[in-house]
């Protein structure tokens, strides 16, 4: 199995979707009406086959509190290079939410908010981390 998709409702569909694809550089793959023609949801390309699905229809967010709240807490990209792939994002208009840290896991991280609040991870997988050393385990089994 591998992962798929990831739905997000939101509530300014357009600027959503600008935001992933202007901001990030994803694609969009494709869209899906709704039977009366209305937008229902846009397909956002990450990888190969795998998308953010973006979801028309939101009206509302609960207050978030990444320290308590079950659930979903954010939505983690991998990069090659977080430093030169932050500084690509910056040039295009996105902001992030802290600076470039180490992770506990030994791997580089920075966090930031799509324009509806949604919380996202930019990740840099390092040699030492042990996300690192178990793919390398399967790769090599």
């Amino acid at each position: 199995m591998k992962f798929a998709h990831i739905a997000i409702r939101v509530k300014e569909i357009e600027k959503i979707v600008d935001y992933y694809i202007n901001g990030w550089g994803f694609k969009e793959a494709f869209r899906i009406n709704n039977d009366d023609g209305s937008l229902r949801l846009v397909y956002i390309n990450i990888s190969d086959d795998q998308y953010l699905e973006i979801c028309t229809g939101g009206e509302s967010r609960p207050e978030f509190n990444d320290k308590k709240d079950l659930g979903f807490r954010h939505i983690c990209f991998y990069c090659d290079d977080i430093k030169k792939t932050r500084e690509e994002m910056e040039s295009r208009g996105v902001l992030f939410d802290s600076e470039i840290l180490k992770s506990r896991d030994n791997n580089l991280f920075s966090f930031l908010f799509d324009p509806e609040g949604n919380k996202l991870e930019l990740v840099q997988i390092l040699e030492d981390s042990p996300q690192y050393k178990f793919a390398e385990s399967i790769n090599n089994s």
